[in-house]
């Protein structure tokens, strides 16, 4: 656990520098706070003599504009709730330092635990040092649909890999030989959770597994994936694809419709999630559902386990996703074949 004299340390400061900016005291200049203080942010520093424990727990989630976060933090507020415990929503907008700000305010706080949907540890890219300072604290942590197999924390979520199998054989079964993936973020562990699962599934019928186009989970991303998956040469193209997310399959729906191609005729769309707006779709989405209530309720009864039986050590517990046939799915067309 950080001290007053490592943020000091940090900083290039004396300890009474770093007392009195963690103080509060206005006798620093500027230069100076800012540095002690992202050197507290860094270290996760929080100035003895807090509250007592809050009653609350932190719930961390990426981003809003994916329905499917906002469907696990309403159903995580609903139980917590029930479990007498108030919900801090942290909106981190896929940012590390606004994470690590959370959660030093969280700190400050003292919060039960943190819940953290999809969480930056999920970037290969990112470091993730925080998070092991944070059990240094003993602080209680819960990861949802997103872990770590370096840190003893509790995760929550779906099985990714077995998603990008499931769709991959559906799609296989109807008769598609050439099945593309309307990938995420190449750094994203769910991303390639999901093209493991897809790879797995095409080498066992002796399919290709090259037609990969990655960009942001997002509608806009499943235009651009398709778009540039379509775009390859004639024979080469997909005549179906699988999709990292319902957000991207719908994106990647618009694109085909735009681009003169009927789905499922011309070509079949799989996506990711269940969200409620893949059966708003026209046709509704084929998609790959995550149980949102079972992976909900388990994270906060994991947390309270945490809280109420300290020294027991948790499980991870991983779901099983379901396969929903919607209307964007279909045999291939002899046309699409050839």
């Amino acid at each position: 656990m950080a001290s007053l004299r490592d943020v000091a340390t940090r900083a290039g400061v004396s300890v009474a520098t770093a007392s009195r900016v963690a103080s509060g005291s206005a006798a620093v200049r500027p230069a100076t706070r800012k540095r002690v203080e992202q050197a507290m942010r860094e270290l996760l520093y929080v100035p003895p003599g807090r509250l007592e424990p809050s009653g609350a727990i932190g719930l961390f989630v990426p981003e809003f504009g994916n329905p499917v976060f906002a469907a696990l933090a309403e159903v995580m507020e609903m139980h917590a709730a029930r479990a007498g415990l108030a919900t801090i929503l942290c909106n981190t907008h896929g940012s590390a330092q606004r994470e690590l700000d959370y959660v030093r305010m969280l700190l400050e706080r003292r919060v039960e635990g943190m819940v953290f949907i999809s969480a930056e540890i999920t970037d290969v890219r990112g470091e993730h040092s925080h998070y092991a300072q944070l059990l240094e604290r003993g602080a209680r942590l819960v990861f949802v649909n997103g872990g770590s197999e370096e840190l003893e924390v509790t995760s929550v979520g779906v099985d990714e890999r077995a998603a990008g199998r499931i769709a991959t054989e559906h799609l296989i079964r109807l008769g598609h030989t050439r099945v593309g993936f309307v990938a995420g973020s190449p750094y994203a562990l769910p991303t390639r959770e999901k093209s493991l699962g897809r790879r797995d599934a095409l080498r066992a019928a002796g399919l290709s597994d090259g037609l990969v186009a990655h960009a942001e989970f997002s509608v806009p991303g499943g235009r651009a994936a398709l778009q540039e998956l379509v775009g390859r040469p004639e024979g080469e193209r997909p005549t179906g694809v699988i999709c990292s997310s319902d957000l991207m399959a719908i994106g990647a729906v618009q694109e085909a419709t735009a681009l003169g191609l009927r789905v499922p005729d011309d070509l079949s769309i799989v996506g990711f999630d269940g969200i409620d707006a893949a059966s708003w779709t026209q046709p509704p989405l084929t998609t790959v559902e995550q149980p949102i209530e079972e992976i909900a309720r388990t994270a906060v009864g994991a947390l309270r386990a945490q809280v109420e039986r300290p020294v027991e050590r948790q499980p991870n517990y991983v779901f099983r996703p379901r396969l929903r046939v919607g209307g964007t799915s279909a045999p291939p067309s002899a046309a699409s074949t050839s």
